[in-house]
């Protein structure tokens, strides 16, 4: 099978700073050339089949995201088993940290009561997936570990956490490519021991992540911070904290898994383009 694949290469990120470049598993193609189509008409591909018929296959159509592997979507958890196994992650992780470190946790009924399923979404290429996005309260703890090796310790219990989940270890966003002033305005220091923030996620199958961030204010060496993230009165947000969501870019809900598997065998064996800009 050969095919043509329309569209230009652009950067995609998800969850605003982690790419994920997940190709599907592609059968041996030949021919392979790009060019551009407008954002309307969504990207493209002709591909030849093996006795010869070409055939024009739009993205638009695809039932899944960019980015994340079918099989592994098909193989996963619903919406609302993703969720499930997300809070007990969170909550043993909340355990573990409140044990080792005295960590008291904060968080609202309105958290606890707003609704963590959104679908369909799109799936970056002009169209809308079959899946659902999952995303899950933040839970704050009241204080932080100010010491870089507790801060460390932290990520060190986490991980033994979200392994047991199926997730990797949690990587901390290292924006190397900004200017050293705009760490600086935005984080509070050029390493994440001198940061007032520091942020990252830990990665799952099937889209998913858990997302934590350290905020610090024992960092703020000139009030910056506080002044800029402090809460309104009454605010259950916390200037010092740990921060901990579960989410998912896109699970299958059991009820459109007939229809995925359906609209999925025309993009069988193709490469993915590139992803529209969102």
């Amino acid at each position: 099978m050969s095919q043509v694949t329309s569209g230009g290469y652009r950067r995609w990120w998800i969850l605003g700073a982690v790419l994920i470049v997940v190709a599907l598993a592609a059968i041996p193609v030949a021919g392979v050339a790009h060019h551009m189509i407008s954002k309307a008409g969504g990207r493209t591909t002709t591909a030849t089949d093996a006795d010869g018929t070409e055939r024009t296959v739009f993205w638009r159509d695809y039932p899944g995201i960019a980015g994340v592997d079918p099989q592994e979507v098909l193989a996963g958890p619903t919406p609302e088993e993703g969720y499930a196994a997300g809070n007990a992650m969170v909550a043993e992780i909340k355990e573990a940290l409140s044990e080792e470190f005295g960590l008291e946790w904060a968080m609202t009924d309105a958290q606890a009561r707003s609704n963590p399923f959104h679908g369909p979404t799109q799936n970056y290429f002009g169209g809308h997936s079959l899946l659902t996005n999952v995303n899950g309260p933040e839970s704050q703890s009241t204080s932080v570990p100010q010491s870089w090796a507790d801060k460390q310790r932290v990520l060190s219990l986490m991980e033994g956490i979200t392994r047991k989940y199926g997730f990797g270890a949690p990587t901390i966003e290292s924006p190397e490519t900004w200017p050293a002033e705009d760490r600086v305005r935005n984080l509070g220091g050029l390493t994440p021991d001198k940061q007032v923030i520091v942020d990252g996620t830990a990665l799952g199958p099937a889209g998913q992540w858990l997302s934590f961030r350290f905020q610090d204010l024992s960092k703020d060496t000139d009030g910056t911070f506080e002044e800029r993230l402090r809460p309104p009165e009454g605010s259950p947000w916390q200037l010092n904290t740990v921060a901990l969501s579960y989410g998912a870019n896109g699970l299958l809900p059991a009820e459109n898994r007939q229809e995925f598997e359906a609209r999925l065998e025309p993009f069988r064996g193709l490469t993915p383009p590139e992803p529209l800009e969102s």
